[in-house]
């Protein structure tokens, strides 16, 4: 039997990530989230990480071709059977037919859309104050300004606050109009096409986890 696709799809700051590690652990199905696959890159600093570090620090997106191979590669590991959720992919119309290609060559289809929704405001909010915590044993977390205590901890034990450059305001705001140029028509393409459900990502992530659950 062939497990399901399931793509998330929202704006940068909805917690798709984090949304995404919370459904794997319950569900058991594969993630792919784009965003960390393509940081990792970066931090290796391979040919690919070094060819598209400049346009991610500047709220760019990666070019279609690289998304394209990355995404076959990344679904060819796994097993047919097994449920998967693409995180944050794919982000334009080209991208979903090159998706809709890869995953017929791969003997599966997108069964369903998950849509997080948040109001641009809360995105910038949540965005321009988080902060990773580097620490010396590479176990890097994510903080947010507002959450004092955590700030307190990782200074505490040595860490050190560093902001994302992709998270500075005006490249949040660059990024959300790319994602309503780019990303709202995918929305359109899919609607009428498989089932497309829209979630309020304005509360708390077992809430929405379990939204998602009684959907799929």
């Amino acid at each position: 039997m062939t497990g399901r696709t399931l793509l998330l799809i929202g704006p940068p700051g909805a917690g798709k990530t984090t949304i995404a590690g919370q459904l794997t652990q319950v569900t058991g199905m594969a993630v792919i989230a784009t965003g960390q696959q393509l940081r990792a890159e970066i931090r290796a600093q391979s040919a690919l990480g070094q060819r598209i570090e400049p346009l991610l620090e500047q709220g760019q997106l990666a070019p279609d071709s690289v998304m394209a191979e990355l995404m076959r590669n990344w679904l060819q590991r796994i097993p047919i059977d097994q449920d998967c959720l693409l995180d944050g992919y794919p982000r334009s119309v080209a991208q979903a037919h090159m998706l809709e290609t890869i995953l017929a060559d791969l003997g599966r289809r997108v069964d369903a859309v998950i849509v997080l929704t948040l109001d641009e405001a809360t995105i910038v909010h949540r965005l321009s104050g988080r902060r990773i915590c580097r620490r010396d044993d590479g176990q890097d977390i994510i903080v947010h300004i507002d959450d004092t205590a955590k700030i307190a901890q990782c200074l505490a034990r040595g860490g050190t606050l560093v902001q994302r450059e992709d998270d500075h305001p005006d490249v949040i705001r660059t990024r959300l109009r790319l994602y309503e140029q780019e990303t709202a028509p995918v929305l359109a393409h899919y609607t009428g096409r498989v089932p497309v459900h829209y979630i309020n990502a304005d509360q708390l992530t077992p809430a929405i986890v379990k939204l998602i659950r009684d959907i799929i």
